[in-house]
């Protein structure tokens, strides 16, 4: 009898609406913490192991070690990518994407490592320039380089930091619209870049000619739109001084006499 009175129980406990309530709001807080913590884990920025030719503008000089590449030719671990008067557009097996410049030299391997010229960044995907490391935070950056171990990095869209390769030193954080310089394995101040800056660098040659996209639809747009409050944009983030309208003439009223 007692049996009978715990199983009755229990089965009316089953049958209530509270008990499935707690049960649908348990399932859907553990489905949420799993899905959040995947989300997490794949915005973690993984290393990278393989880079794929995606455009060439400007003539056929690009080149995979020694070999001369051609869209969708694969640069692996380890290799290097380089641009003479050409540009390149690559993808990353992670998903990001970069634009090289013409006379530009980028190791594939834990990070983009450029060695001398320009790079475009976008996406989950670290970069290595002049013996630091540049961590990013869903970013649309660019790392340049020049001899004797100097280089700037860009930042367009979303947060960097940059920090010494060796782990010595705090990290300097560069926030979009900023830029902070490398001189001789020093960073220089972060400041913000001028309008004018920015102007040349999205009609210049990591943005003009190339026809596959780096960005969601719409991001350049809206990125223009921030950065350069005194521009018109286009849908591709084209920049334009905006024109001001002339004040339309007001008629001065003549007084009888």
């Amino acid at each position: 009898m007692l049996t009978f009175s715990l199983f009755s129980g229990f089965s009316g406990w089953f049958q209530s609406p509270r008990y499935w309530r707690r049960i649908l709001t348990g399932l859907i807080i553990g489905f949420c913490l799993v899905f959040s913590t995947g989300l997490f884990q794949q915005s973690t920025v993984a290393q990278i192991n393989l880079a794929i030719i995606q455009e060439i503008l400007d003539g056929d000089q690009v080149f995979i070690q020694d070999n001369q590449a051609k869209v969708e030719d694969q640069a692996e671990f380890g290799q290097i990518v380089l641009t003479k008067k050409s540009r390149a557009g690559v993808i990353f097996n992670n998903g990001a994407a970069g634009r090289m410049d013409a006379n530009s030299v980028v190791t594939v391997g834990q990070c983009v490592e450029i060695k001398q010229g320009q790079i475009l960044v976008s996406g989950p995907i670290n970069g290595c320039i002049a013996g630091f490391t540049v961590g990013v935070q869903g970013t649309i950056y660019i790392l340049e380089t020049t001899d004797n171990n100097t280089g700037n990095v860009k930042v367009l869209e979303g947060t960097v930091q940059v920090s010494s390769s060796d782990g010595t030193g705090e990290p300097v954080e560069v926030k979009e619209g900023e830029k902070v310089s490398v001189l001789q394995g020093i960073l220089s101040q972060v400041i913000p870049m001028t309008p004018e800056e920015i102007v040349s660098i999205l009609s210049g040659r990591l943005f003009s000619g190339f026809t596959i996209p780096v960005t969601p639809e719409g991001a350049l747009y809206s990125l223009c739109s921030r950065l350069l409050p005194g521009f018109s944009c286009s849908t591709s983030g084209i920049p334009t001084p905006s024109i001001p309208t002339p004040p339309v003439p007001v008629p001065i009223p003549r007084l009888p006499f």
